[in-house]
């Protein structure tokens, strides 16, 4: 994408995504203000589609759920300020989303497509989707929540359906604490003096999640350290960008990009 394109992801600690969203707020509305309208580019995972209150005049969403779809095109023309409606397109990505409820909901909406006529967003098209997607597709209790929950002479496993249900599997995330503005220097004070409540609030603010593998090859790399029994954190600020964030990606190291040739005049 162009330079200036900006970027908004997880791989941002809450800080850093405040900071973002308010720079894209203060330029839309010096948009609205000015009579020469500046291009303003955002691209941004899910993460706009809920509690991001942004509008912008025109929307393009990767396909997926109905439900994303909606979602994102909640932030075209939001505020009804335009004098012609908003426009959102949606395509097809290079890339499937990974295997389990995303894949599983792009691939109910494409096979919504020969019942959406006019509206894509109708109440009757929702109601097929959501019903092709949870009660059509038992795959998705991965862990049989909803056994426990069917009465069974009047028994129902309540306690056992608590402990297995987790929005955000735990066990396939790490949390890390990244060397973004004042996270540096809180990082620093925890290895000092250790946890406590009030610093430790602090730096929920500069914490990433990452997935279990990610987690472990930057561990294996020296990326992360552990400051503290299962408190972990970057080791510098090199891995984490001020425009994409968190670096989870392997850097492969060229010794031969840092040799300089160096002729004399004697020509050696």
């Amino acid at each position: 994408m162009p330079e200036g394109t900006i970027h908004l992801s997880a791989l941002m600690c809450g800080q850093h995504r405040s900071e973002v969203i308010t720079k894209i707020k203060e330029k839309l509305k010096q948009n609205q203000q000015s009579d020469q309208k500046k291009p303003i580019r955002v691209i941004s995972t899910q993460l706009v589609e809920a509690g991001v209150d942004i509008d912008f005049p025109v929307v393009y969403r990767a396909l997926a759920g109905l439900d994303s779809i909606a979602q994102a095109a909640g932030r075209c023309n939001r505020e009804g300020k335009m004098s012609e409606p908003g426009t959102v397109i949606v395509f097809n990505p290079p890339r499937h989303p990974r295997i389990g409820l995303l894949r599983k909901a792009a691939d109910t909406t494409r096979s919504l497509f020969p019942v959406i006529k006019e509206d894509p967003l109708a109440f009757h098209v929702f109601e097929k989707f959501f019903s092709e997607l949870y009660w059509k597709a038992n795959s998705l209790d991965l862990k049989q929540i909803s056994g426990l929950l069917t009465s069974r002479d009047c028994e129902f496993y309540f306690r056992t359906a608590a402990e297995r249900f987790r929005i955000i599997d735990d066990d396939t995330q790490r949390s890390v604490l990244v060397r973004y503005g004042e996270g540096d220097k809180l990082i620093d004070l925890l290895k000092t003096i250790g946890p406590n409540r009030i610093l430790m609030r602090k730096l929920q603010r500069y914490t990433v999640n990452i997935y279990d593998n990610d987690f472990i090859n930057m561990l294996q790399q020296g990326k992360v350290e552990e400051i503290y029994p299962r408190i972990y954190a970057l080791v510098s600020g090199l891995d984490y960008s001020p425009l994409t964030g968190l670096n989870c990606d392997e850097v492969r190291f060229d010794p031969e990009g840092y040799f300089v040739e160096e002729r004399r005049e004697d020509g050696a």
